[in-house]
């Protein structure tokens, strides 16, 4: 089991902003939990804008995008991609699922939130 300290008296700030390149039709915005545990920073949530016409349909292909396209930092775990392992468990929109196998057009209009199993959370 892993044990994690925040800073003392930690609040979560507002981080970097993301925006979409262009002007897409159909821009969903990601906020990601962020915090590095090997500095003494409070943790933050950056927001991600992506256009859903350029990105694959579910929450992991949208992360992939971000990793791949704009923020290499972002780290995540996943493994098989059809909800078999399970390594790709967050708590998206307040529920516990499968980034793998949820869909970005059944989340909630505007800002979505996810919470990685490990250490970081889309919204």
């Amino acid at each position: 089991m892993s044990e994690f300290t925040l800073p003392a008296n930690s609040k979560v700030g507002t981080g970097r902003h993301w925006p979409s390149p262009g002007n897409g039709g159909r821009v969903k915005n990601f906020r990601i939990y962020r915090w590095d545990p090997d500095t003494t920073a409070n943790p933050s949530l950056d927001t991600y804008e992506i256009d859903l016409d350029h990105c694959g349909p579910m929450v992991l292909d949208a992360l992939v995008k971000i990793n791949d396209q704009i923020d290499p930092t972002l780290s995540y775990r996943r493994s098989c991609r059809e909800g078999v392992c399970g390594s790709c468990a967050m708590n998206i929109d307040g529920h516990n699922t499968l980034a793998c196998l949820t869909p970005i057009d059944t989340l909630k209009e505007g800002t979505s939130r996810y919470h990685a199993a490990a250490h970081i959370c889309l919204s």
